[in-house]
């Protein structure tokens, strides 16, 4: 059985956990994760894409790895 226990990985290594929470009544989309009854907003996922490019770009940056805009 799988855990999202990312304290363990962070003892060894740096580490961040992201939660993107979304819900949408209309939807029903309050249901927690693992359920099989889980209904996804995809409206979410270009916030969530966009949130971990900017962690990526800032870490690269702060690494004096070049990173271009294009």
């Amino acid at each position: 059985m799988g855990a999202e226990d990312f304290s363990f990985y962070s003892q060894h290594i740096p580490a961040v956990f992201f939660m993107i929470r979304a819900k949408n009544d209309m939807m029903k989309s309050g249901i927690p994760l693992h359920l099989p009854y889980l209904v996804l907003d995809e409206q979410v996922l270009p916030l969530g894409a966009s949130l971990h490019a900017a962690v990526a770009i800032s870490y690269l940056a702060q690494q004096h790895y070049s990173v271009s805009s294009n």
